[in-house]
């Protein structure tokens, strides 16, 4: 080795041992030891050299192969047995292939020849300890990943097929065992103590948990399970398959049970639309969705057209939340300035009415006026689309027409919604009225006459939105112009994306 400093640097804090019977040859060695090593030890034999092993368990040994009372071969049988990661350097004036069967047997780290090289011996010398302080810094890596694994905020398992192999101590404590033997003979499958509740993860009629789990990798799961003191706790579960490990994969339990959230899924438990609404339970749910890197549905509609993405929570604020999506689902914002935020892991769609700030650059989205909604377009049975502006509408109320400013929103096959800039007198939920709508297919006029009963209405500071069921359509007709209008709509929006 040329730079011997580097040999000096790198075996700072490391001892050695050093038995030769030869006291010229072992006085030379040690000098010369001592100019890398903070500790060099020396032994005139196997014997006395084992017994100083056993008191100092040297990380390097270097021994002669032939001497009095204990040869190094015997020495390192028994050095192996109390450390097996030392590294023992052999030195022999012979060249046995005896002797290198048994050094590689014994697991000796390097076989040297007498008289010993210099510049080779600085060498092996370099190379254990690069070995050593590289076995060191693993087992580091590894100790600081047990306690990780051990003592970090959420349950962990590791599951091969349904068969637990591994578990954290806070998932140990959580059941009251000592080890993951117990927790097979004690329970197996850990599906098994999933309890039933609306909108859960547990085992019924045909469905198995892992089955379902294994199916939706990486996606969020609510499941209820009794702890040792037979308390009920809330998690989110996910399950994770760790690569090229066929069957293997890990289970993750984060504990939400703070949040209060199982009466949101409990429709029995739901009194009011307040209990939904709880901003400071959502947001605690958003960041665990983040904290687990989970994907969200992004839902929007453009003129009754309907637009999904996925996306990812990037940030949580106060009172916002920032979504990185993709540039379609950001033009579909910017056109309907609201969205719906959509998640296996929360109980109700999240409808958000106020766009704070859209990043195309970035591909971000700040949402505000964050609320939980029971109602919402996804539910929608049938397809709605908002019709060409050139169409127009007639209202009768009994004989009486409506003389006011009225334009249809959006139609479907069963409904319509209607926008007036005022309220005909009279006309109260469950009033039936004759609708006489006029829209344009093929280039002529689609003309719809039916009776409709009025059963929802929504006033806002400047119009009236009424929402009607037909009694009687030509849906043959009607059929046609959704269809058609819908694929202009999607060449209109396709056209947005450029511009």
């Amino acid at each position: 080795m040329k730079d011997l400093k580097k040999l000096k640097l790198a075996a700072h804090g490391l001892s050695v041992l050093y038995v030769e019977d030869n006291e010229a040859l072992r006085n030379n060695a040690a000098k010369l030891l001592h100019k890398f090593f903070d500790t060099v030890d020396v032994a005139c034999d196997g014997r006395v050299g084992l017994a100083m092993f056993k008191k100092k368990h040297y990380p390097i040994v270097i021994s002669d192969i032939k001497m009095p009372n204990m040869d190094g071969m015997t020495l390192t049988a028994h050095i192996k047995k109390i450390r097996p990661d030392s590294k023992v350097i052999i030195m022999s004036a012979f060249d046995e292939k005896d002797y290198l069967l048994k050094a590689i047997e014994l697991g000796i780290f390097r076989f040297l020849k007498k008289p010993v090289n210099l510049s080779e011996l600085t060498d092996i010398l370099y190379a254990a300890v690069l070995e050593i302080k590289n076995e060191r810094d693993i087992k580091l890596f590894y100790t600081h990943l047990q306690s990780i694994f051990n003592y970090q905020s959420s349950m962990v398992m590791m599951l091969h097929d349904t068969k637990p192999i591994l578990a954290n101590q806070m998932f140990l404590d959580y059941f009251d065992i000592e080890n993951i033997e117990d927790f097979r003979k004690k329970i197996g499958n850990i599906g098994t103590r999933f309890l039933e509740h609306d909108g859960f993860l547990y085992n019924h009629g045909e469905i198995d948990w892992f089955d379902v789990v294994q199916l939706n990798a990486n996606k969020l799961f609510h499941i209820k399970i009794k702890n040792k003191e037979d308390k009920t706790r809330h998690f989110i579960l996910k399950y994770q398959i760790i690569p090229e490990k066929a069957g293997h994969g890990i289970l993750s339990f984060d504990d939400v049970t703070e949040l209060n959230l199982l009466k949101l899924f409990d429709e029995k438990q739901v009194i009011n639309d307040e209990k939904q609404t709880d901003s400071k339970a959502m947001f605690d749910l958003l960041e665990v969705i983040q904290r687990n890197s989970a994907k969200i549905e992004i839902h929007n509609y453009y003129k009754g057209l309907s637009i999904t993405n996925d996306a990812v929570i990037a940030e949580i604020k106060d009172d916002s939340i920032v979504i990185k999506t993709s540039y379609l689902q950001q033009r579909a914002i910017q056109f309907e300035k609201k969205t719906l935020i959509i998640s296996e892991a929360l109980p109700h769609a999240i409808y958000c009415d106020e766009v704070v700030k859209i990043g195309f650059e970035k591909q971000t989205v700040e949402l505000k006026s964050l609320r939980f909604t029971k109602t919402s377009p996804i539910t929608r049975k049938t397809i709605r689309v908002e019709p060409e502006e050139k169409h127009s509408i007639s209202l009768f109320l009994g004989e009486n027409k409506f003389h006011g400013d009225v334009s249809v929103e959006d139609i479907s096959l069963d409904a319509v919604k209607l926008k007036l800039n005022a309220l005909p007198a009279g006309l109260e939920k469950g009033s039936e009225v004759i609708l006489d709508i006029v829209l344009e297919l093929d280039k002529r006029p689609l003309i719809i006459n039916t009776k409709a009963v009025l059963i929802r209405k929504n006033e806002s500071k400047r119009s009236f939105y009424l929402v009607f069921i037909f009694a009687k359509t030509k849906k043959s007709e009607l059929i046609k112009y959704i269809t058609k209008r819908q694929m202009a709509i999607i060449r209109e929006f396709k056209g947005l994306q450029n511009g």
